[in-house]
């Protein structure tokens, strides 16, 4: 790797924060102008959110809509602007280092990520790549991104596109109108794995994931960023720290509501596409949208009105429980009628025989089949009062350290926890080498008993095997793979 690339010129001086902000560059699409959501709740009446990257003036803009090849001009608009900030929920994957020097700096340029990300009301999570180990920090904060952040020291990845698609099967799916930023940096300028290049990109899409590439300039890179629709920044150039905090400060900044009388009226139980256009003549920006009505959108959102819902959803309950009542009492009137007039002779004769075969079953065996039923349950209650060894705690929490990552304390509050690697567990270890049903915890009387659920690397407790269920005693480690948790219990 050249020294150039290795070592960036630009280092995070306190003359930069100064000026971070003074330069516009578009960041996420080549409008200003970007939409959000359409609300339709109250037609004709429509809502647009849009984000706007800077300062907006719609003194100069004329709105329209089109139907079919007429269109029409609106009376006016309104503009308003929310008061919530837009959260950023950033995924950042950086190198490892080579020397102090650039240990510092990727501190330094995560430091400053992360604190955009928090300032939003949003999270970030941090990738070291590696080819051998998946380093992941979960809800990374700034705070802790200082000299003695335990930075793991790796050798260059060879492989750079499958690392990152590790790391991107590792976030979930964006469903939402929010900003899910993945920005990727590195310092080298070939990507053996180039091939993949397509996959990848099309796996960004498909998450919901806006891309941000910080390198140096490569046929890879900008092909990477092409594919996603995504921004490029040069590594070695200044000015592109600072077109990167600028523009993730406008994309945080509130969203502001459109809102608008429509000029069709259309009835909102036919089916009707609406494109409408925000033109201004001055400075030639057109910003496009369009909208559907149809009867199924129109019948959801009555039906998810809440004025509407709860009526309704009380009536339907009061039909169901008015036609049980109804169907229970029918049956029963003619189940009586045919025991009174049938079934009566045949019911007392069936009774009688069955007296007399509980008769001979007592004189053979001893028992009878209600006898049993009832030492059944005696030896069930008897099996409960049995006395565990060990300490009760009235409240217990585990600690999860996945290599130098330690989680907060997971308070053990139901009667049965699972730990894997599977998302439906109480308690999920994004450990490979952990099964997705690994290990519970039992709590019986406010002793937690350990289990192991037949996994392929075994559970340790306290360095040893666990062969069989075992209660838990304050401060026992627990082994599932390479994740260490550790119990902790309060009397």
């Amino acid at each position: 790797m050249e020294n150039n690339l290795r070592k960036p010129p630009f280092y995070f001086s306190n003359w930069f924060f100064l000026f971070v902000f003074c330069v516009s560059f578009p960041i996420f699409s080549q409008s200003p102008i970007s939409l959000r959501s359409i609300d339709l709740t109250s037609y004709p009446n429509v809502k647009l959110r849009l984000h706007v990257n800077g300062e907006l003036d719609l003194s100069g803009y004329t709105l329209s809509e089109q139907l079919g090849n007429t269109a029409r001009f609106t009376d006016g608009f309104q503009l308003s602007r929310f008061e919530k900030k837009n959260p950023l929920y950033l995924s950042i994957s950086i190198p490892s280092y080579t020397n102090s020097e650039d240990r510092r700096w990727l501190l330094t340029l995560v430091n400053q990520l992360v604190k955009v990300s928090e300032q939003s009301g949003g999270q970030a999570k941090l990738h070291i790549q590696s080819d051998d180990k998946f380093h992941v920090f979960e809800r990374i904060l700034s705070q802790v991104l200082d000299v003695s952040f335990p930075f793991p020291k790796e050798k260059i990845p060879q492989f750079p596109i499958r690392n990152w698609e590790k790391f991107v099967g590792s976030i979930p799916k964006n469903e939402t109108s929010e900003d899910h930023i993945l920005l990727l940096v590195s310092f080298s300028k070939e990507w053996p794995d180039r091939f993949e290049i397509p996959e990848f990109a099309k796996q960004i899409r498909e998450k919901g994931l806006k891309l941000i590439v910080l390198s140096p300039h490569s046929l890879e890179a900008n092909k990477l960023v092409s594919y996603a629709k995504g921004d490029f920044y040069p590594i070695s150039k200044q000015e592109s720290f600072e077109s990167l905090f600028l523009n993730l400060k406008e994309t945080m900044s509130p969203d502001l509501e459109l809102s608008y009388i429509s000029p069709w009226k259309l009835s909102l139980w036919k089916e009707n596409e609406v494109k409408g256009s925000l033109t201004s003549v001055p400075t030639g920006i057109q910003f496009g949208f369009q909208y559907e009505i149809t009867p199924f959108q129109t019948l959801y959102l009555k039906i998810s009105d809440s004025f509407v819902f709860f009526p309704v959803s009380l009536f339907l309950i009061c039909l169901c429980i008015a036609s049980l009542y109804y169907l229970r009492g029918f049956e029963q009137t003619n189940t009586d009628q045919v025991r009174q007039t049938q079934l009566t002779p045949v019911s007392n004769v069936e009774n009688l025989e069955r007296r007399d075969e509980l008769e001979v079953y007592d004189r053979m065996y001893g028992e009878t089949l209600e006898k049993a039923a009832k030492d059944r349950e005696i030896a069930l209650a008897t099996k409960e009062r049995t006395i565990l060894p060990g300490t009760s705690y009235t409240y217990a929490v585990i600690q999860v350290r996945e290599g130098n990552q330690l989680y907060d304390p997971i308070p053990l509050q139901w009667s049965e926890m699972t730990i894997g690697n599977f998302e439906s567990n109480h308690i999920v270890l994004h450990d490979p080498t952990v099964s997705g049903l690994h290990a519970k915890i039992k709590n019986r009387k406010g002793k937690y008993i350990l289990f192991d659920c037949v996994s392929e690397g075994g559970v340790y407790l306290n360095g040893r095997k666990l062969l069989r269920p075992k209660v838990l005693h304050n401060l026992d480690e627990i082994q599932l793979g390479k994740s260490i948790l550790t119990f902790r219990g309060r009397y």
